[in-house]
Formats: structure tokens, sequence, C-alpha cells
């Protein structure tokens, strides 16, 4: 039984996980027929900031019996999020917003959702929460500024009813959210992905690679000669047009895309067999830092 004896010196200082804010993830759908899956698009290149704003509708009342003072009642409340940072061109999920800037009425809305990912003690990230509805973008600002800045991106989100919210508990939603809206975060800071199962056990999944060999074989690497290196210095500026050249094939190949395959991930899971994570299941372990 828990000892609830309190003195005049009993510790209650409660501590948490205070996290930087890059571990909330956020995701954007387009709204489809209910036949159709949602294909999500990872909303993180070019975005700096992302501010949630609780707007409360309020109703103030005096009663007989509370002494002539007013009571406030809240009557409503409005859920947005201010979205800003650089405009991303080719970025799926900036230019399926900066898509609707001319749009009205229906056609501003998109699936909005935001993953909460907590850092355990051994660097690994769990998903302990998420919310997601249905929201309409507005206020879009598609680039602009200063001639020797970057061009702005900024956008509100404002969900059209009470998200529904997913909480630590629930792992067998969370666990069906990461297979919709994969965690990002694990491939981007190199740190496998621990979450917790409805048996109670922990499967361990290791971060995908980011692509490594778009410019060149990181596995066959090695050091240059001195003769080489001289070779390259003195070819640096062929080297830079090849890039260039590169990313110009890139961008192209982006825009002969179709909104279905232009996604970071779509919401049904992927077969198996070429899923590049491997889980591991470390049945009755403990997940620091939970």
């Amino acid at each position: 039984m828990t000892d609830t004896t309190v003195t005049p010196v009993s510790n209650r200082n409660f501590t948490g996980d205070i996290l930087n804010n890059y571990f909330y993830e956020y995701w954007i759908g387009k709204v489809t027929d209910p036949a159709q899956p949602i294909l999500w698009h990872y909303l993180g290149d070019g975005i700096s900031n992302i501010t949630p704003k609780y707007t409360d509708k309020k109703k103030n009342n005096a009663y007989y019996n509370g002494g002539g003072s007013e009571k406030p009642t809240v009557t409503g409340l409005t859920a947005s999020y201010d979205i800003s940072g650089d405009r991303s061109f080719h970025n799926p999920a900036q230019d399926l917003i900066a898509g609707l800037k001319y749009s009205t009425g229906n056609r501003r809305q998109l699936w909005f959702r935001k993953n909460n990912y907590a850092q355990n003690s051994d660097g690994s990230l769990t998903l302990i929460g998420s919310e997601f509805g249905v929201a309409t973008f507005t206020d879009i600002d598609d680039g602009g500024g200063a001639a020797d800045d970057n061009g702005g991106f900024k956008v509100t989100a404002t969900y059209n009813a009470a998200p529904t919210v997913i909480k630590e508990s629930d792992k067998a939603t969370l666990n069906q959210i990461l297979l919709q809206t994969p965690c990002q975060n694990a491939s981007i800071t190199h740190v496998p992905l621990r979450q917790p199962q409805v048996d109670g056990s922990i499967k361990t999944y290791n971060a995908e690679a980011l692509a490594s060999n778009a410019y060149g074989d990181m596995d066959h690497s090695r050091p240059a000669t001195l003769e080489e290196a001289q070779e390259q210095a003195e070819d640096k500026d062929e080297v830079e047009a090849a890039i260039n050249a590169d990313k110009n094939n890139s961008d192209s190949s982006n825009n002969n895309s179709t909104p279905s395959t232009s996604g970071n991930s779509p919401s049904t899971p992927s077969d198996s067999s070429s899923n590049p994570t491997s889980p591991s299941n470390d049945k009755g372990s403990d997940t620091p830092g939970i």
C-alpha cells in the first residue's frame, strides 16, 4: 500500500520530460472519398515554427450565490496551429497547401495529424500520443519577402471540430498510427524506435538509413590519393555541374508524379518483405524514460 504520510519536508517535486519541439511530427493528407485511403505527407521540410492556439468562447454570468462576481463558462473552443518557415518548392506537403491558396469552401480542408514522441534515456524514441482531424487551412503565404532572403511560407490550420486524441495507454492505436505515419526523427537523428505493444513487450525498430548514395557510393568509399585529390580539385566545376544536372532531372521527375505517389507514406502499411525496418521483440523489457 502506498505510503501517504505527509511531513513538512515531503518531496513532491515530480519531474517530467522537457523536449525540443522537433519531437512533434506533423502530417497532412487530402480529404478523400470514404472508400479511398488517406495519403499522408510529412510536413517538416522548410518549417521552422509551429505554434498551437486554443481560443475559448466564454459567457460570463453573475449569480446571487456568487457574491456579485461573474463566473465564466466556456461555451466553445477553436484549436488551430500557426505554421511558418521557408518555402520549399517540390516538397509534397508544402505544394499541397500552397495549391489551395485560390480555393474556397470545403476545398480548403485537409487532414491534419500531430504525433508526439518522447526520447528515452538511451536516445531511442517512443510515440506517446497523437491527435488528428480535418482542418481548414487559411491565410496561406506562398513565397515572398526581401530580395536577399528565402521565400517565406505561412499558413494557419484550424480544426473543424474537436480532434481525435490518442493517449499513451492506447498501445494498439499508436502502433497502427506508426504504420500510417512512420517516425521520421528516427532516421533523421539515427536512433531506434522502441514501441510498447499490447502484450506488454517492446518492439525495437532500427532506423531506416537515409539515402546516402545520391552523390556517390558511401559503402565503398576510401581516402583519396594525392593524384586523385589534385585531379578532383581541378574538376570541381565539372562535379558541381553534374550535381546541378542531377537535381534538375529529379525536379522534372517530381513534376510529372501523381499525388498518390508524391507523399512520404501511404496510410496502409507496405508489405513486410519490402520493409527495411527490422523489429525485435524484447518481451518484458522496460522503455527507459517512460
